[in-house]
């Protein structure tokens, strides 16, 4: 559901080394802000009460249905365009919240290298 280039750039912007075995934990709070939280915030809440502890196999995206992974997918794509555009995370976050109207995004998470 996310390809190469979203996590490769996430780290980028982190300023990481980009493994493909093993990504922070913290990503997933920036899923689920960027791409469920940015399409609908009822979204991303309904998929926490489903799956409240995602993980290998068990992935949010997996509770989607068809029409669902659509919107998914063409989320995750507008969001690499953005991260394309961006020097860091700090950056990022500004030119996020213009394309996606989600200025409140920033103050919902502790953003944080932790």
């Amino acid at each position: 559901m996310f390809p190469p280039d979203f996590w490769f750039e996430l780290a980028r912007l982190e300023g990481i080394h980009y493994s493909p075995r093993n990504g922070p934990l913290r990503w997933g709070k920036y899923i689920m802000a960027f791409v469920y939280g940015a399409m609908d915030k009822d979204i991303g809440k309904q998929l926490r009460e489903k799956n409240p502890t995602p993980h290998f196999k068990e992935n949010h995206h997996q509770w989607l249905k068809k029409f669902g992974r659509q919107r998914v997918n063409d989320q995750v794509q507008q969001v690499i365009a953005v991260m394309k555009l961006c020097d860091d995370l700090d950056d990022f976050r500004k030119k996020f919240a213009r394309v996606f109207k989600k200025s409140s995004i920033q103050m919902d998470f502790d953003w944080g290298q932790s």
